[in-house]
């Protein structure tokens, strides 16, 4: 073999580049690979499968404690490329919600977490438990990559095999199990994401544009207002369609998981002055639960209990 041959990958023969097409498409009109789609299909069909999932050793056993049975670790994955009009539109110079930069965190967000649907139904799952979501951009800004990935389960504790809505949640398994303990049922997973514009007053500009050692601004801390107000306008605006999400399913209540932001800066000059804007994007993610929905299952949790050792006397 040649010596600076060694390292070159081996080209894909003819089968292997048809099923790369095959999936490829199947990618393209929202599905999963084929052979994802054929492995949990098996899984579905074994009685007692063979499972991987990343949940712990207490998580494990108090979902068996509560009727769930782990069938295997599902994922979703989706990486959305900004569209060029929504580049050249979505950059302002003024204070409000960017419609266009918050478009492509959501579209990624909801297309991996129907492919992570997709692999639990064809798993055979009931619900998925302990789902965690971790993202960013690929290869520079202007793309947005997000995957989302949990454990199937299948509940047990139904009296019938009748499909029902697929309980998809960012819960832990301790939690799921306070939750059934309480009569409590998992409506689904929420979430939104909101890139809210912020432009600096005047009075605020003069503060970032003076940082010189003998400015008045340098020898004090002074708050930058607007991006504050910016932070808290982004989290309003997620949370009210969190919350609407929450009022579609039919839920009275929803635990946040994730509440995360980032701020970008960005600056312009005009007329010989640097102008300060920024960019607050907030991203939540939770689970919309419904109280008193079904029997406490397999116990209420009992009341607390105070202990108090005197010591001997």
């Amino acid at each position: 073999m040649p010596l600076f041959g060694r390292n070159r990958p081996t080209p894909p023969t003819e089968e292997e580049r048809r099923a790369a097409e095959v999936d490829l498409e199947r990618i393209r009109q929202g599905g999963i690979p084929l052979g994802a789609e054929q492995r949990l299909s098996r899984l579905a069909d074994a009685g007692a499968p063979f499972f991987t999932s990343d949940l712990s050793a207490k998580e494990y056993a108090l979902a068996q404690a509560g009727g769930l049975q782990p069938l295997a670790q599902v994922m979703g994955s989706s990486v959305v490329q900004e569209g060029w009009a929504a580049r050249q539109g979505g950059y302002s110079w003024s204070t409000g919600e960017m419609h266009a930069l918050s478009e492509p965190w959501n579209l990624a967000r909801d297309r991996a977490f129907d492919r992570l649907r997709q692999e639990a139904e064809l798993a055979g799952a009931d619900g998925v438990i302990g789902i965690e979501i971790s993202g960013g951009s690929l290869a520079g800004p202007g793309n947005v990559e997000l995957v989302v990935f949990g454990t199937a389960v299948r509940d047990t504790t139904l009296r019938s095999r009748e499909r029902r809505p697929l309980g998809m949640c960012t819960l832990s398994g301790q939690e799921v199990d306070k939750l059934h303990r309480i009569g409590a049922e998992v409506c689904g997973v929420v979430g939104h994401t909101t890139v809210y514009a912020v432009q600096l007053g005047m009075s605020s500009a003069w503060v970032m544009n003076s940082g010189g050692v003998f400015s008045g601004a340098a020898r004090q801390n002074v708050e930058i207002h607007e991006i504050a107000q910016g932070v808290y306008d982004a989290r309003n605006r997620a949370m009210l369609e969190v919350r609407r999400q929450g009022n579609a399913v039919e839920a009275n209540e929803i635990v946040i998981s994730t509440l995360r932001h980032s701020i970008e800066h960005r600056e312009y000059e005009q007329n010989g002055y640097t102008h300060h804007f920024f960019y607050v994007t907030m991203n939540v993610l939770g689970t919309a639960i419904r109280l008193g929905a079904r029997e406490p299952y397999p116990a209420p949790l009992p009341g607390p209990v105070m202990s108090i050792n005197l010591g001997a006397s």
